[in-house]
């Protein structure tokens, strides 16, 4: 790797200089001078100490020129470093990794404020895309196999991208002389064709988090079966933390408070303990059908288990399209469980997702693309299958090609039954070449290097497994918000369908039903407000 220190920008750079991949870490400072987020956590762990005003705390550490990292290993020492850790905020940004891995990171954090690149304003004539290392795989053939289906999908988007066009200006007749219609125009067409665009392709993201939950992220990262995850982890390692990786006049903002990053495997070994135990009573999967949309799919009930959500997560990811029989849970399930969870967590070690559940459960199959967008909302508990290593991606994929996916609400008009057929035919033709890929990829690639690339070649139009958890407020919050004109039709068609199941289980929510407009896809008028 290669570090750089612009010191006029107040950027410092690590690039990967691996082969496969264009890999870059960059942490915007707070100030190039000193360490300004462990002065920060140092002035909070004495502030807590202290019946001091904070003005006279800072003073003194001012005045007498106090190397607040040194000091707060003494504070560590006795108190532990995260809520002190937890204070220290460092602003990160990833570039050139997959659109999967960016996902996971906002899924793996709660605690999270940052920004994805849209899609929108990328350019797909050169894409790029994660490519798979020649130090894993030696068998060219199966490298340029899995470059041909990324290739395969791009060239669909372009393609389908011109029709699309033609048909939904034909559609909603819309005046490309008027620049609010040719820019509504514009996103729409995007937002159709991007179901198309696979989930290997590169794309960059920011964040900030505080110390704390930066070497949380790392500790996983390490831990995870992913080749990708693991080189992104030493990459922002190398570059917050304390490295033999040189910057000159580079001060590393708080590299005393990156600590406890080894591979916490404490996820992934209870995980594979429990789905080990679990696939000798489960039955297998049932036969999946896709409902025609994903509104079509969902349900929502009023959480009274969170123990049964637990089981149901880990059985989803045995078989996330679901199982042919009920499984009977009983006493001794309970007890043998409940010895491998508590066998490898404590407050150290959270199970993270796959132990969150909520006061109101919000489940069924919705794309990837949809899940992106509503994998925003931080204060839901979020449950993926497919985000997981453990996934059985066999059982993800044992379903017919039609099946697999599902397409934009605006194919649905009847006008446009043309322009939805060759959208299927190129994602058939797509499942077609990714399952019989999976299964050759087998011989030659490692388990574990097979399943994470088969991922990176669904297409956003993929149908997967969801479950939510929220309060009534984050409810609220959401359906207010992602409802609205402007945004995409598949969430906004999704988020109201929640709305309606909401109101059959409550008459609480009758008013926000009958004040909210309900999406149409068919309505020029919602179709050019991008308000």
């Amino acid at each position: 790797m290669k570090g750089t220190f612009r010191k006029s920008l107040q950027i410092a750079s690590l690039r990967s200089e691996s082969l496969w991949n264009k890999f870059n870490v960059h942490t915007l400072l707070q100030n190039p001078k000193q360490k300004q987020p462990s002065i920060n956590a140092y002035l909070g762990a004495r502030y807590s100490r202290s019946a001091d005003s904070i003005v006279d705390i800072a003073k003194e550490i001012i005045e007498n020129d106090t190397n607040a990292a040194e000091r707060l290993e003494k504070i560590f020492h006795k108190y532990g470093h995260k809520s002190v850790g937890d204070m220290a905020d460092l602003f990160v940004c990833i570039e050139n990794i997959p659109i999967f891995l960016a996902m996971k990171i906002f899924y793996l954090n709660s605690v999270i404020a940052g920004q994805e690149r849209s899609t929108r304003y990328q350019n797909f004539q050169s894409p790029e895309f994660v490519k798979i290392p020649k130090e894993i795989c030696k068998d060219e053939e199966i490298r340029k196999e899995y470059e041909r289906i990324m290739l395969k999908q791009m060239a669909d988007y372009r393609e389908l991208l011109k029709k699309t066009k033609i048909a939904l200006k034909e559609h909603f007749e819309i005046n490309e002389e008027n620049r609010d219609e040719k820019s509504a125009l514009r996103a729409r067409v995007f937002d159709t064709a991007r179901y198309l665009l696979p989930y290997g392709l590169n794309t960059s993201m920011a964040a900030v988090m505080s110390a704390r939950n930066w070497a949380e992220l790392l500790s996983y990262l390490n831990a995870n079966d992913d080749i990708v995850d693991n080189e992104i982890a030493t990459l922002i390692f190398n570059l917050l933390a304390e490295s033999d990786v040189e910057m000159p006049e580079y001060i590393r903002e708080a590299d005393g408070l990156i600590r406890h990053t080894d591979a916490n495997c404490c996820r992934r070994n209870s995980t594979r303990e429990i789905l080990q135990y679990l696939s000798r009573e489960i039955s297998d999967q049932k036969k999946y059908i896709n409902k025609g949309c994903e509104a079509d799919s969902c349900s929502v009930n009023y959480n009274e288990n969170a123990i049964e959500n637990l089981l149901t997560h880990y059985e989803l990811l045995i078989n996330p399209l679901g199982n042919k029989k009920e499984w009977e849970f009983d006493f001794e399930d309970g007890k043998k469980i409940g010895e491998i969870i508590f066998e490898n967590h404590d407050h150290h070690n959270l199970l993270g997702n796959l132990g969150q559940s909520g006061a109101i459960k919000l489940e069924g199959m919705a794309t990837l693309g949809t899940l992106k967008d509503l994998n925003r909302h931080r204060s839901f508990e979020r449950f993926i299958p497919l985000l997981h290593d453990q996934l059985n991606i066999d059982n993800e994929l044992k379903r017919d090609n039609m099946d697999c996916f599902f397409l934009c609400n605006y194919l649905g008009i009847k006008e446009l039954e043309k322009l939805r057929k060759e959208y299927q035919k190129a994602l058939v033709g797509t499942y077609s070449m990714i399952k019989k890929w999976r299964k050759v990829s087998r011989e030659f690639l490692p388990e574990e290097v097979s399943r994470e690339y088969t991922k990176y070649l669904l297409p956003h139009a993929h149908s997967t497994k969801y479950c939510f958890y929220a309060s009534f407020d984050d409810l609220q919050y959401t359906i207010n918000l992602r409802t609205r004109r402007g945004g995409h039709i598949a969430y906004r068609i999704l988020v109201y369908k929640w709305l309606e199941l909401l109101n059959l289980q409550d008459s609480i929510w009758y008013s926000l039903l009958k004040s909210i407009e309900k999406p149409d896809p068919k309505s020029k008028e919602q179709f050019i407000d991008r308000s």
